[in-house]
């Protein structure tokens, strides 16, 4: 699969872009242009981390399924939501979502990641093949209106 290699290599390159524009927004501090500054690292992030969504989502769309690849974006895909997570975890503590400069791009990172956690879900499905099976079976107990111990869909 030699679409394999060349996605790896971009997504490398969209992952370090990403991983040094968390960096600048980690290190706003707060003042009136820490806003600014803090905006600026929002779009800088939310350029490269596209760029990964979008690779994420080319891979669960192909009709090509290549383990590795998928465990590699899964992996490298986990830390880069998790850090879009503590930087929209942070602009609604700083009060950013109330300010109406600031809270264009961190809408639009929230999308962003809401959709990247798609691709996650896809990607862990994609892994464990009988976890498509069970959610069909809870979804189908669900419609019968039968009780279903969270439980039983976890194991």
């Amino acid at each position: 699969m030699s679409n394999c290699g060349t996605l790896g290599g971009e997504l490398e390159q969209q992952v370090a872009l990403t991983s040094t524009a968390l960096s600048s927004i980690a290190s706003a501090e707060e003042s009136a242009s820490a806003r600014q500054r803090f905006s600026r690292a929002v779009l800088a992030f939310l350029g490269p981390y596209e760029a990964v969504r979008h690779f994420a989502e080319r891979v669960v769309d192909s009709e090509l399924f290549d383990v590795e690849l998928v465990e590699s974006l899964h992996s490298r895909l986990l830390p880069l939501e998790r850090m879009a997570d503590e930087t929209l975890g942070a602009a609604r503590q700083r009060g950013y979502f109330d300010d109406p400069d600031a809270a264009a791009p961190l809408l639009a990172l929230e999308e962003c990641n809401e959709q990247v956690k798609d691709c996650m879900v896809a990607l862990e499905s994609m892994l464990d093949p009988h976890l498509d099976d069970m959610m069909a079976d809870a979804l189908e107990k669900h419609q019968r209106g039968e009780t279903v111990p969270l439980n039983s869909i976890t194991k």
